[in-house]
């Protein structure tokens, strides 16, 4: 079976790390894997689908200012996946879907279209479009519509009136687990982290939605009460220099350091005590999973696709409010607490292998693949 993903830009995040570190499970299943980026820049991202055997293709998409070439493209693509003999045309961006998928039906290939996030409309005519899109990608074009979390499915479903196939996300499962023995200690000491220092951390893209600047003004309040806290910072994006900024004006660039983007995020992960997550909205995050996994506590807004966690239990701590004050707030309780730091993780590692298994979650993906998808709806518990 060949399967194409359909992505934008190919960067550091959620989908492109999951479809990576699954490769051999699809392999596995008979799957020749390829992906597509459809925007400018192809991105860093694009050698790790490489060495994990994916054919890398570059073909950006056209600005809606050109019509005609937006046409040639599709004619264009729909050309490539008869001529190499697609099966399955994966779309992962939002932008894409419709496109790809009249391209997929156009060629007599199976789609399959992922809801990453919860994708409202500020104005009428935006949501008339967005629910027309989905209607005649899913009832003419014969997409399959799969969401990753709970959020997701019930916001398709009441707010779109879409009902979808939830399938959970996953973990690299061999890349993510707890520290062992002394290992915490030997990373900080690699790391140049006072040994009893209090650690928080972030992981993640740099962008409005995931409130970074929030971490930063909570610090001063943290640092007042808990002393040499460190904030390890990792991740790049449009409000890294605004983020920065902020660290300097409130005097806390002693406290914060900014990694970057990292491959070794778990070497970071288990040098922490809490971490963090002050998004906006989120589909369901990796970075939580992998950070749960590695027995990290976490304290979270409670905005959909994060209170998610707590749907069958606490396995994070979820601020009253989701401000600075109050994350700041939580975060030195949760410190403070050894007790309710041993009970979360303990939850939550459990929660992370039983619903984010990478082999049975690509499994059930390739079950979509096949055209058996609608086992979600016969069987497997149901979503209120």
């Amino acid at each position: 079976m060949k399967v194409i993903h359909i992505l934008n830009e190919l960067k550091f995040s959620g989908a492109e790390i999951m479809y990576v570190d699954a490769a051999p499970v699809f392999r596995q299943s008979g799957c020749s894997l390829s992906v597509v980026n459809t925007t400018q820049n192809l991105g860093d991202y694009a050698p790790y689908f490489e060495r994990a055997g994916y054919s890398v293709f570059h073909l950006p998409y056209p600005s809606w200012k050109k019509p005609l070439q937006r046409a040639k493209y599709c004619i264009g693509f729909v050309k490539f996946l008869k001529r190499e003999s697609y099966d399955v045309v994966h779309i992962h961006s939002h932008r894409m879907m419709w496109t790809m998928a009249f391209c997929a039906w156009m060629a007599g290939v199976r789609s399959v279209y992922t809801f990453h996030s919860v994708f409202t409309a500020r104005r009428v005519y935006i949501y008339l479009y967005r629910y027309m899109t989905r209607l005649s990608a899913k009832h003419v074009f014969r997409c399959t519509f799969h969401t990753i979390s709970n959020s997701v499915y019930r916001h398709e479903k009441n707010y779109f009136h879409n009902k979808t196939v939830k399938i959970n996300n996953w973990y690299g499962t061999a890349r993510f687990y707890p520290a062992a023995g002394n290992e915490k200690a030997s990373v900080r000491k690699e790391l140049n982290i006072p040994e009893n220092a209090p650690v928080i951390i972030s992981v993640g893209g740099c962008s409005p939605v995931k409130r970074h600047t929030d971490i930063i003004k909570a610090l001063p309040e943290i640092t007042a009460r808990l002393g040499n806290t460190v904030y390890l910072h990792l991740g790049e994006g449009a409000s890294l220099r605004e983020e920065r900024a902020l660290s300097e004006t409130l005097q806390m660039s002693g406290h914060t350091v900014f990694c970057g983007n990292r491959t070794d995020v778990r070497r970071y992960l288990i040098a922490s005590d809490i971490y963090v997550m002050t998004s906006l909205y989120e589909g369901i995050p990796l970075t939580a999973i992998e950070a749960m996994s590695c027995g990290i506590p976490a304290v979270l807004y409670n905005v959909p696709g994060l209170r998610d966690f707590n749907d069958e239990g606490e396995c994070a701590l979820l601020t009253g409010e989701n401000n600075p004050q109050a994350l700041a707030r939580s975060i030195i309780s949760l410190y403070e607490d050894k007790e309710k730091q041993r009970s979360l993780t303990e939850r939550a590692k459990h929660l992370t292998a039983t619903q984010f298994d990478m082999a049975t979650n690509a499994a059930k993906i390739f079950e979509l693949y096949t055209g058996n998808g609608k086992w979600k709806m016969k069987s497997g518990r149901k979503i209120p």
